[in-house]
Order: C-alpha cells, then sequence, then structure tokens
C-alpha cells in the first residue's frame, strides 16, 4: 500500500496590522520545517511591525497545488493550522 505524503508549500506569510505589515514568509518557513504546524500571532516572527495596535499573523500555503490561507490575531489561543 502507497502512503501519499501531502506536499505543503507555504507561498506567503504576512504579520502586522493594516498597512503595517511585514513579510514573516521566511520565519513561517523556517518554523514549518522545524516541525512547527500551529502558528500564532507574535512579534516572535519579524519583530513588532505596529507598536500599540492589535496584530494578526496571515498565512498563505498550498496543499498539493490546492490554495489554503489562514488568519490569527494576537492573544487567539488557536492559531493557524497547517497540515503536516
Amino acid at each position: 500500500m502507497e502512503v501519499h505524503t501531502l506536499a505543503v508549500n507555504i507561498t506567503y506569510a504576512g504579520f502586522g496590522f493594516r498597512n503595517a505589515t511585514k513579510d514573516a514568509t521566511a520565519a513561517i518557513k523556517r518554523a514549518y520545517a522545524e516541525g512547527t504546524r500551529a502558528f500564532f500571532a507574535n512579534n516572535d516572527w519579524v519583530g513588532d511591525p505596529a507598536p500599540g495596535e492589535g496584530k494578526y499573523l496571515y498565512v498563505i500555503w498550498e496543499v498539493d497545488g490546492i490554495p489554503y490561507s489562514g488568519v490569527v490575531g494576537e492573544d487567539d489561543e488557536e492559531g493557524v493550522s497547517l497540515p503536516d
């Protein structure tokens, strides 16, 4: 029996508030490669692009060529979950 492994490709990730958003793609890809599957909105990804504002992390990815996206705000305990 052949086991199919999902082809997950993170195409973009951003962190910030409105127009004060920084590209977090490299940091999210690195964390995913190291085994992280749940991602949360915090300053660890790219610093604080909008001091004093509630920020969001958004992630766009593909699984076997099908696009998906997720967004999470600061203090959200569920996060954005990507597949293995």
